[in-house]
């Protein structure tokens, strides 16, 4: 990932993750997206608008959670205007149990701001 790029998702990054909201509307164009994960906006799952709107959904998982989210194994990619970041991610939500998933975010950029954040979580049933 170019430098440009890095110091960028450096700053989001815990800004975002820690409904820090100010922060991560410095980092984000005003059409920011969050394609979230999991939802019933057929065939997105969930389409969340604005940066404020994505950090509480940060804070609506966590208090999902029975055990804080832990993050791993993080490798980034970049491809022309996007960066792809492959992780691994380990809890236990309240409603539906443990888990233990691959992951990507597909991050898109435009006009040296981030303007979409897209989420994909490998679940394996068995």
């Amino acid at each position: 990932m170019d430098a440009e790029k890095r110091a960028l998702m450096d700053r989001f990054s815990p800004a975002f993750n820690s409904n820090d909201v100010t922060g991560a509307q410095t980092c984000a164009t005003d059409d920011f997206v969050w394609i979230f994960y999991e939802g019933s906006d057929s065939p997105h799952a969930r389409i969340i608008k604005g940066v404020a709107a994505g950090c509480q959904a940060v804070v609506e998982r966590a208090e999902r959670s029975s055990v804080p989210i832990r993050f791993t194994e993080p490798e980034d990619y970049q491809v022309g205007d996007k960066v792809f970041v492959t992780y691994r991610a380990s809890g236990e939500f309240k409603d539906s149990g443990p888990f233990d998933v691959r992951a990507v975010d597909i991050y898109t950029f435009r006009d040296g701001l981030l303007a979409s954040k897209d989420t994909y979580w490998k679940k394996i049933f068995g």
